[in-house]
């Protein structure tokens, strides 16, 4: 039982941390799926130079519990530290830290966390007599079993730090099993004194990194953090960091409501997609006729906000003519039935993959369906009211482009936010038209008057808008080509971080058949130094840096296409990871059931991955079950675990270290994840990407078959 353990704690602790590590970052960061990158990345990373320094390091197996316990103590120290990583980069609370500040934040975590247990692998290795295939297959069992239960068990009920708590009382409890001495119970029980600590001090520490805010309440839910804060009368609720509602905000909530609506203000039907806490429901309720959908995905948002609210609010919520979804906005459109004469998204804008997925072409096409003939769609965005640099231009051409690619009639109301106005129908955005239906229709506002409107909508600003924005500045957002995305970050961080504004902007200049051979160098500069120190007896090393940057990328991938799809990834990619994991478990028992030459298993291994890849192609663009990604993340597990394992086999005969063929694979597959979302995501979108990963493994077969030959027994 013990040689079994000790890699299963490897594999369980592992990701279990890493899975509630990614959690915890996305409120520090905006809940920016780069993020994920960064974090998979250099966790990858960090476990490679742990793997390959480990020799170096001269520890001996019975090291094993004791660096195991210390990676608890050093878990709970990073976890402090990136909750409150805002005070050193001296960014109040509310605001983004940054693509950069990312970038550091979590190459300093995983280089605390994921080092060490690159070092643990080794030992477990060495502690088998270099059986590295028990060793890999039990710990990705137990990486599989921690990604069942972090989903499962832990991410429906608990928060990140008392999820860290849990795991680390069964990791202790499992130690003390297998060593069962009083120095270790003492050395247990010490640790688990400061996991108590350290759960205790979760909402406490919430409160210190919010200040100078007052923190009211904050809730781990499914699909993000949030948090409330009030400042006098004034509540802001925050998601992952960003502010979400302010409640009361009439001057926004009249924004979202009264632009659209009067233009079709005898509407019956009203589909509102997010933003109903702020106000626009009860704005919405003013003409008479209209019954409401409300479409908010995540409960407990209302269940969080719903007592801080004023009795008017309360009940506007709970008025007959409004019905409340806990439901995607896209999965609602696709099963409702229902025709709408106005549909309004009130989301943020698309700073990330899962807000993007709300301003694409294939959006804005599932919007028109549910419309009614002259129906009319709106949504807003972030703007400059007098002057919009290049890459706002770039994004509102983009989105405009998008719209009019769907909509016959397309109008944009200028202002700090700007109004799309979508529809087959009449749209008139004059001020008389306004004015007229303001006093027509007897609809009570504060802000939406004639006298404020007045400077919004003179004739030329509406004519130097048009004329910024409708040129083919840029190309359409798709869901599988997200410039939009790209073109906001750019955006954005134009206006906070101009170092981080020239990077997105040369990103988004890159021609895309230039990536679709990156991968083939990126491989290349990895084994070339192998190659010239080593020789022809670290040719197998070379499929397991294809298998890590093939099997990491598509991860990826799958992951950003799982989000595009249902967009619901920060619930469900625990459970996500959780297959992958699975399936290296599934391969690596295969490895040992099956017996082939290792040459002809890696060329197998390799062509499988062709055909793995080809498929999801095919599949990208249509629509499927929630399940499928679930089914691909599987079968690339089961392939790269049996690649593994046949892979190190020859290394570990040829006298190359235990870790060797551990940090290859994690070299590749650090490259892979941090460039996945980053790079190949946003420009070569997920067809092309998914293509660059098929010209590398085909390369690849090619490249490796005269090996296969020469290794042949009719030799």
């Amino acid at each position: 039982m013990k040689r079994a353990v000790f890699p299963f704690l490897l594999g369980f602790l592992s990701i279990s941390i890493e899975l509630l590590l990614l959690r915890e970052f996305l409120p520090q960061f905006y809940g920016n799926e780069a993020v994920y990158g960064f974090v998979l990345g250099f966790w990858l990373l960090w476990g490679a130079v742990g793997s390959l320094s480990a020799k170096k390091l001269r520890l001996q197996p019975k090291h094993l519990f004791r660096l195991l316990r210390s990676t608890l103590i050093i878990a709970m120290v990073v976890f402090v530290f990136l909750r409150l990583s805002r005070f050193i980069y001296g960014q109040p609370f509310g605001e983004s830290l940054g693509m950069v500040p990312a970038f550091l934040t979590a190459l300093i975590c995983c280089a605390l966390l994921s080092f060490p247990f690159g070092v643990l692998f080794f030992l477990n290795v060495d502690f088998l007599q270099g059986n590295i295939a028990t060793v890999y297959t039990w710990e990705s069992l137990g990486a599989g079993i921690a990604g069942l239960a972090v989903d499962l068990l832990l991410v429906p009920h608990f928060t990140c730090w008392q999820s860290l708590g849990l795991i680390a009382f069964i990791a202790l409890a499992l130690i003390m099993m297998v060593t069962p001495s009083l120095k270790s119970f003492l050395a247990s029980g010490f640790i688990i004194i400061l996991l108590a600590g350290f759960m205790v001090l979760d909402f406490p520490l919430q409160k210190m990194a919010a200040r100078p805010f007052p923190l009211l309440k904050s809730h781990d839910s499914r699909f993000g953090r949030w948090q409330a804060v009030k400042i006098d009368q004034q509540l802001t609720l925050y998601q992952d960091g960003r502010a979400a509602a302010s409640i009361p905000d009439p001057s926004e909530a009249e924004e979202i409501v009264h632009l659209p609506l009067l233009q079709r203000p005898e509407l019956k039907r009203l589909l509102l997609i997010g933003g109903g806490m702020g106000g626009a429901i009860q704005e919405a309720l003013k003409y008479p006729q209209v019954e409401i959908d409300y479409v908010e995905i995540d409960p407990d948002l209302i269940r969080l906000t719903k007592p801080l609210l004023s009795p008017s609010e309360q009940s506007s919520l709970a008025s007959p003519r409004v019905q409340i979804h806990h439901l995607d906005g896209r999965a609602f459109l696709q099963k409702t039935a229902n025709i709408y004469e106005v549909v309004l998204l009130a989301v943020p804008e698309p700073s990330t993959a899962q807000l993007n997925r709300f301003y694409t072409r294939e959006f804005f096409a599932l919007v028109k369906k549910r419309l009614a003939g002259d129906g009319l769609f709106s949504l807003r965005v972030a703007s400059a009211e007098n002057y919009q640099n290049l890459s706002l231009r770039r994004f509102l051409s983009s989105l405009y482009q998008t719209l009019s690619s769907i909509f016959t009639h397309v109008q944009v109301i200028p202002g700090d936010t700007n109004i799309f106005l979508a529809s087959e129908g009449k749209i008139d955005i004059s001020l008389n038209y306004f004015a007229t239906s303001l006093e027509k229709y007897q609809i009570s506002t504060q802000f939406v008057r004639p006298q404020v409107l007045s400077a919004r909508l003179t004739p030329w600003r509406l004519k130097n808008l048009e004329a910024k924005i409708t040129p083919p500045l840029a190309e359409p957002n798709l869901d599988l080509l997200p410039r939009g995305y790209l073109y906001y970050l750019t955006f954005w961080a134009s206006q906070f971080s101009p170092s981080e504004a020239k990077i997105f902007d040369f990103l988004s200049r890159i021609h895309p058949p230039i990536l679709f051979f990156l991968p083939l160098f990126i491989v290349l500069i990895i084994f070339t130094p192998l190659l010239t120190s080593r020789g022809l007896q670290s040719l197998p090393g070379l499929p397991l840096i294809i298998l890590g940057f093939t099997t990491m990328l598509a991860e990826t991938l799958i992951l950003l296409w799982f989000q595009t799809k249902f967009g619901f990834i920060y619930e469900k990619i625990s459970l996500l990871i959780a297959f992958f994991m699975l399936g290296l478990f599934a391969g690596a028992i295969l490895s040992r059931k099956i017996s082939l030459e290792p040459a002809l298993s890696i060329l197998i291994d390799v062509a499988l991955f062709i055909i793995i890849l080809s498929i999801l192609w095919l599949c990208l663009p249509v629509t499927v079950p929630s399940f499928v990604p679930y089914i691909f993340l599987f079968s690339l597990g089961a392939v790269g675990g049996h690649l593994f394992i046949v892979s190190n086999s020859p290394l570990i005969r040829g006298g190359q270290s235990y870790g060797l063929g551990y940090g290859l694979d994690l070299a590749g597959s650090f490259l892979g994840a941090s460039l996945g979302p980053f790079l190949f995501f946003p420009v070569l979108g997920l067809p092309g990407s998914v293509a660059s990963l098929l010209i590398l493994n085909i390369l690849g077969l090619i490249f490796f078959l005269p090996y296969v030959f020469r290794q042949s027994p009719s030799k």
